[in-house]
């Protein structure tokens, strides 16, 4: 009997040290300091070279740390983001979304914030835009810094199409239902839409027209449920926009069925007029579209709204996504991380941005225009001709009402809901 008992101790023994053998990080004893790092900047993603490139000359100056990378499309990133954070099994570096997004990770108590990084390089944090920062900052701490901003509403369309068929830019919405009517008769597409993935319709088209109409403040007032709510009439009139828009056959009839990436083709091949998508598109115009074709595309605002409360010249923008801190990392791995986010966001990142087509997040950052493409050259006068920039939804709401309203506009736009329905679903979520 003893024998068998110091059997099944010894057993016992040696599989408590295999079990924890097996817990242990590849290479966890070489002395070195291993991160997990999740991004989604993959693909087409306009910052897919510059993290490529980046990581590289990191791990170059950083032979003490070592990466473990894994690059997931936006599309699967969130809802593998969204598994790992209800396991509490997130990587020790990921990156995530300004406002809302990020507050969630913060209220779950996932995140470490990045205080310490911001104290011992002031020269650098006070270089950096506040949107980016601020964007981040969750009850005055900070949880990472934006890799340069996005703006989801820029107006492209085509000047030649325009002078072709003496349409005028459209500098209201009526003007821009007459310009809609006219590219349909003649068989132009008037807007190039790709909304398989549902958020494009909402971050691109939905959060500068629900700005219009209602202005910031109201959407404020909405989600701190204080006065405003989701059932008034000023945010259905809203929804009814993009109805009204649907109805007329303003988009491409496949809009559901194609994404933001292939959608640009109908617009590359002036098969439709205009496209109004975010700052993510300008590389791939850059490098992929002709010269000839380059002169043709300018660039606006969205019209503005008669009636409407928010400012009518107004972007819809954010801080880019950030690398964030896992609340689980050892000081040494919160560190890395946060030299990291350092090694992403400095001015010599922030040069490199340029060279990618990103808008920059830092006010040290200055460069001659003339010295990189017309395209990426338009970008940046838009910007500082129309500096304010309101709030993208998807930023805003929480990820429940993020998916009602992606959900709900594709609904809208098929008839298949109305926007009461989606607006009653967005009202029930507010405590």
């Amino acid at each position: 009997m003893k024998k068998l008992l110091y059997g099944i101790a010894v057993s016992c023994m040696f599989c408590a040290m295999f079990l924890a053998c097996a817990k242990k990080a590849p290479g966890a004893d070489d002395g070195k300091i291993h991160l997990t790092l999740w991004h989604s900047y993959v693909g087409a993603d306009q910052r897919a070279e510059f993290m490529k490139r980046r990581l590289e000359q990191f791990r170059e100056a950083n032979p003490g740390i070592v990466i473990e990378e894994q690059g997931i499309p936006r599309d699967q990133y969130q809802t593998r983001l969204k598994t790992q954070a209800a396991a509490q099994e997130l990587p020790n570096a990921f990156v995530s979304w300004p406002n809302t997004p990020v507050r969630e990770f913060v209220e779950a108590g996932l995140l470490a914030d990045i205080g310490s990084l911001l104290e011992r390089e002031k020269s650098w944090a006070d270089s950096i835009l506040p949107i980016a920062k601020d964007e981040f900052t969750v009850n005055g701490k900070t949880y990472g810094v934006g890799l340069g901003i996005s703006v989801t509403s820029v107006f492209f369309y085509n000047k030649a199409l325009f002078q072709k068929y003496n349409v005028k830019v459209p500098e209201t919405y009526d003007e821009l239902k007459t310009a809609v009517n006219v590219f349909k008769k003649n068989n132009i597409i008037p807007i190039a839409l790709g909304n398989k993935a549902k958020w494009p319709a909402q971050s691109e088209i939905f959060s500068i027209v629900g700005n219009r109409v209602t202005g910031s403040q109201w959407l404020n007032s909405a989600l701190a449920g204080n006065g405003a709510k989701f059932t008034d009439k000023i945010f259905i009139d809203a929804l009814s926009i993009m109805k009204e828009l649907a109805d007329m056959e303003a988009f491409n009839r496949d809009y559901n069925s194609v994404d933001d990436v292939q959608v640009r083709g109908y617009f590359y091949r002036e098969e439709a007029a205009m496209m109004i998508n975010g700052t993510w598109v300008i590389p791939d115009i850059a490098a992929n579209v002709s010269v000839e074709m380059k002169e043709k595309i300018e660039m606006t605002v969205f019209p503005a709204i008669a009636g409407g409360a928010g400012e009518a010249g107004a972007l819809s923008g954010v801080s880019s996504t950030s690398i964030v801190c896992n609340a689980k990392n050892t000081p040494e791995q919160k560190e890395a991380v946060e030299n990291l986010i350092l090694f992403l966001t400095n001015e010599d990142a922030q040069k490199m941005y340029m060279e990618y087509y990103i808008p920059v997040s830092s006010k040290n950052v200055e460069f001659d225009l003339s010295s990189t493409d017309p395209i990426y050259a338009k970008l940046v006068t838009l910007m500082k001709e129309h500096p304010d920039m309101v709030t993208v939804y998807d930023s805003a709401l929480n990820s429940e009402q993020t998916e009602i309203i992606n959900n709900g506009l594709q609904g809208i736009m098929l008839g298949t809901e109305t926007p009461a329905q989606v607006a009653q679903s967005l009202a029930a979520t507010v405590k």
